[in-house]
């Protein structure tokens, strides 16, 4: 009985975090490849200024992944 109760609960869970964590993926991605063909336009820099903006790149996509997730949760249970 308190098995089916943790499988509807998490059913639940999920159903209700997927689309907020698919639109803050997507909008971190979106980021990212953004920022990413400013990175690779510039043919002129060194390896080691490559590297710092790639990391630069990927930090601010989970940045932006995270804060889109917290907004869009904070929107959803304030809806309900």
């Amino acid at each position: 009985m308190a098995n089916d109760k943790v499988k509807k609960v998490i059913k639940e869970a999920r159903e209700y975090s997927e689309p907020i964590v698919t639109d803050a993926l997507m909008k971190g991605v979106t980021r990212i490849r953004t920022e990413m063909d400013d990175v690779v336009t510039d043919e002129d820099q060194s390896l080691k200024m490559f590297l710092r903006k790639m990391a630069i790149t990927l930090r601010n996509g989970a940045v932006t992944s995270g804060k889109e997730m917290l907004s869009n949760g904070l929107k959803k249970d304030s809806s309900q």
